[in-house]
């Protein structure tokens, strides 16, 4: 095994170790990942830092800032309000807090999804047949199983995120279109929606919490209503322009940042706003990792684990037997990661 070899299987296996313990913050482990690969001389100084220029992770920071121009919107209140509403029966609400929760995670993260529905769900009473602790885990099961299901909003980053791996790999003629993750999370997403609606929230205990210790999400502070409409207006202009990006004479990954200049020319964002949109974590963490790709593929690191996935099936494993081990794999590290947080 040569020296770059080596480096390169220790730097994975250093990194694997760092997601699962938890406690390592997602950006740093991605400037570490190319900074070492750089002074341990696996890497050049532009193939370690290549990828902070790739057309996919720009693409990336720009749809950050759209998702977060559309959080400012009095959408997510809208929802909120006809859900409260309409709720009556136990399976009526369990069935509007698991739609609230799907259609509000196309917008933002399953995390502020569960943080913006607890007052919902807070709010039901004691007379009500369905109490907060059987809302709270089946929606967050739900929202995580539900993301993506839409290109809006935080989903605009994931088609991106899968196009840049096989661009680091040197296969970019290989690129997924916009509708693709959708198509894959359609049927998961509504199986856990249907379990939990007619099942699921009927195996939690019933169990009051303090309401009053829970702000809620009507506080958070909207953009007034011109600069709303505009939002609406430039998110869905883009939207169609990224479905039809192949007919259009600019290249793909301009079109979230001409509508992210337009929201700010205009005054519905600002560049506090801006800055807070990003989620740098993220932008970090991909720059940074995807450079372990090359890594992998100059020091014959890749050749290494492919051969040892190949014994591990039997030497000669069909696509569908190597597909499922790779889902297998990843299913389990995020159960360990998971825990580990």
């Amino acid at each position: 095994m040569t020296p770059e070899l080596m480096l390169t299987l220790g730097t994975l296996v250093v990194i694997i170790i760092m997601f699962l313990s938890g406690k390592v913050n997602f950006g740093f482990i991605g400037m570490f990942c190319a900074t070492f690969l750089c002074v341990s001389g696996v890497l050049t100084f532009q193939e370690a830092y290549a990828n902070f220029s790739s057309n996919n992770i720009i693409m990336m920071g720009a749809m950050f800032i759209m998702a977060g121009a559309i959080g400012k919107t009095s959408l997510v209140t809208r929802v909120r309000s006809f859900i409260m509403s309409r709720s009556t029966s136990d399976r009526t609400i369990v069935f509007l807090y698991m739609f609230g929760v799907v259609a509000l995670t196309q917008l933002v993260s399953p995390l502020g999804v569960i943080s913006m529905m607890l007052p919902l769900s807070a709010a039901l009473g004691e007379d009500s047949p369905v109490t907060t602790s059987q809302l709270l885990y089946p929606g967050s099961v739900v929202s995580r199983a539900s993301q993506a299901l839409t290109p809006l909003g935080m989903g605009l980053t994931y088609y991106v995120t899968a196009n840049a791996l096989p661009e680091a790999n040197g296969a970019a003629e290989f690129q997924l279109g916009i509708f693709d993750k959708c198509l894959s999370v359609i049927l998961p997403a509504a199986v856990t929606f249907a379990y939990f609606v007619f099942i699921g929230y009927k195996l939690f205990p019933k169990q009051e919490i303090d309401a009053s210790q829970i702000k809620s999400a009507s506080d958070r502070k909207s953009c007034d209503p011109t600069h709303e409409k505009i939002i609406f207006v430039v998110f869905i202009i883009t939207m169609i322009c990224l479905a039809a990006s192949s007919k259009l004479p600019i290249p793909m990954q301009v079109i979230p940042i001409i509508g992210d200049l337009i929201l700010c020319a205009t005054g519905c964002l600002n560049a506090k706003e801006v800055k807070a949109s990003l989620n740098m974590d993220s932008i970090f963490m991909m720059a940074g990792l995807l450079c372990l790709s090359t890594a992998m593929q100059t020091s014959g690191a890749a050749e290494v684990v492919a051969d040892f996935i190949v014994r591990i099936l039997g030497g000669n494993p069909t696509p569908l037997e190597v597909e499922i081990a790779f889902l297998l794999a990843g299913a389990i590290l995020t159960q360990i990661r998971q825990g580990g947080a």
